[in-house]
């Protein structure tokens, strides 16, 4: 992939990401400050971006959404790493993830 390639794409995930923030920010925004992992000013300031302004900072060279995620545990439940045999202990891996990342969004707000 050359340099102007990962440019283009980095700025279409950008765009893509600022205008599901946007309109989920709209819609709930009690729970796109808990899946996106947001501050309140920061939604606030999403929620009145312009086209235009979206655009310009959709365009920089870096990505705008982040994982949100540097836990092994939690990865290792979201992807089943933790080699579950059963269905029922992964939708209880699948709870447990959960858990944990409410409790991060908490523990940022």
């Amino acid at each position: 992939m050359t340099n102007d390639q990962l440019m283009n794409e980095i700025r279409d995930t950008n765009l893509s990401y600022l205008m599901l923030a946007q309109a989920m920010i709209r819609q709930d925004k009690t729970l796109a400050l808990f899946r996106l992992g947001l501050s309140e000013p920061v939604a606030d300031l999403i929620a009145q971006l312009s086209p235009q302004q979206i655009v310009r900072v959709a365009s920089r060279n870096q990505m705008l959404c982040t994982m949100r995620f540097d836990d092994e545990l939690v990865w290792g439940l979201l992807t089943d790493g933790h080699d579950a045999r059963q269905a029922g202990e992964q939708t209880v891996s699948r709870l447990h993830a959960s858990v944990l990342m409410a409790g991060q969004h908490a523990l940022a707000a």
